[in-house]
């Protein structure tokens, strides 16, 4: 069998360039590298894991890193291959070895193994070619979309990871979104409108390339780009072998009540199951990078208390339309949106919660530092100080930054 019977980049840049994925990438009307690109180790030897939800581009990212791979090693040093047709470990291993076959000792190899999780115990063909040193010149990165398959694989991998890492490719956060659309925007007078405008586009199409392209060509977001989320929901829920009714009826009643404060235990009893198996639902829709669940923080001890109710926000804005489409549930008010647009972006530097000071209550707080943040998006901003215990202050944002409050969306951008 021929090199190029198992991977067709071989042939050089000119094939790589013709691949349907990247010819897909450069007709969309707005695309862009990932940033997460540069932090895939490419020095042997390494083991990364490229993780994500679906449909946010770990695969363009994949092959945009093999074009630039082309431009400084020969075709041959690198094997691209989706895991999507094999079933087991065996079969991965008899593909693996077929290409090392083809390389001389010492020889660096690049391999990328794409949704490589469709594989049945894929993990022991990887780790028996690390531990008989078929591997030793070689970078290895693995895409998934699972956060509990990253853990789960990294401890299958104890020492044997080298120089590698675990990445995270996320929807565009609201700042990539702008400079995206507007290269030369910055955070001063004179553009305080476009991000006005920008924000609003952001708070229809997310982060996700899609719903950005679909709008951008058609100006709106097409009902097949709405059945690709859906299916990718369904198609995770069946996988992790859960019930699809009742994780419908789950994310309905979550997204009817975003933005507000909730007991696994009060849903549990509207749905007629376990609290048990709320939280689990829930923990799996956070792995799936789905939603994001914030806990109460005590600002006194500077902790979490896990006994309290918690709020529960969904990733990105888009994914608010995606479940109100699949679920029927009415989607949340834009001021629920925003506040779970402000909870995530923080989420990606902080570990994050809330707390309730009074009757006040300061919707997200970033840990370590005990920084409150209150979003105020279409209310009146309360702008009076607040603190209390370790929590020194409240940060009030809204819509127009009226009273002394920060932009939401200037603060977005600044983030």
């Amino acid at each position: 069998m021929s090199i190029e019977d198992f991977n067709p980049w071989w042939r050089g840049r000119k094939y790589a360039e013709e691949d349907p994925d990247i010819v897909k990438w450069r007709e969309m009307p707005v695309r862009w590298v990932p940033a997460e690109i540069e932090e895939i180790s490419l020095e042997p030897f390494s083991l990364n894991f490229l993780y994500g939800p679906r449909q946010v581009g770990k695969t363009t990212l994949v092959k945009l890193l093999v074009l630039r791979l082309l431009e400084r090693v020969e075709p041959e040093a690198i094997f691209y291959f989706s895991c999507d047709l094999l079933s087991d470990y065996e079969e991965l291993l008899e593909v693996l070895r077929e290409y090392l076959r083809a390389r001389r000792p010492g020889q660096p190899s690049y391999v990328f193994l794409d949704e490589v999780t469709f594989v049945r115990e894929w993990y022991r063909a990887v780790k028996h070619l690390i531990d008989t040193g078929r591997l030793r010149s070689s970078v290895v990165t693995i895409t998934g979309s699972s956060s509990l398959w990253v853990e789960r694989a990294a401890e299958t991998f104890p020492g044997r990871r080298g120089k590698g890492r675990d990445v995270l490719l996320r929807p565009l956060s609201f700042s990539a979104y702008a400079r995206v659309h507007q290269p030369d925007i910055e955070a001063k007078p004179g553009w305080y409108g476009r991000l006005d405008e920008l924000f609003e586009s952001y708070l229809a199409t997310g982060g996700f390339p899609l719903p950005i392209n679909s709008r951008a060509r058609f100006g709106r977001i097409t009902p097949d780009v709405y059945k690709s989320y859906v299916d990718w929901l369904v198609y995770d829920l069946k996988r992790a072998n859960r019930d699809e009714r009742l994780a419908k009826a789950l994310l309905a009643a979550l997204l009817e009540r975003a933005g507000s404060r909730l007991s696994y235990s009060s849903l549990a009893r509207d749905l007629g199951v376990s609290h048990r198996t709320v939280s689990e639902y829930v923990d799996l829709f956070s792995r799936m990078h789905l939603v994001l669940v914030l806990n109460y923080v005590d600002v006194f001890k500077g902790v979490k208390d896990f006994r309290k109710m918690v709020k529960v926000h969904f990733t990105d804005p888009f994914l608010y339309d995606v479940v109100a489409r699949w679920t029927g549930a009415g989607k949340p008010e834009v001021s629920a949106v925003v506040e779970g647009v402000v909870a995530s972006h923080l989420s990606r530097k902080f570990e994050v919660g809330y707390t309730v000071v009074g009757r006040r209550e300061v919707d997200v707080v970033a840990l370590p530092e005990m920084a409150g943040y209150e979003v105020k998006y279409g209310r009146k901003a309360a702008v009076s100080p607040l603190s209390a215990g370790k929590m020194k202050k409240v940060v009030v944002l809204s819509k127009t930054g009226a009273g002394g409050a920060i932009p939401i969306p200037l603060f977005l951008f600044a983030l």
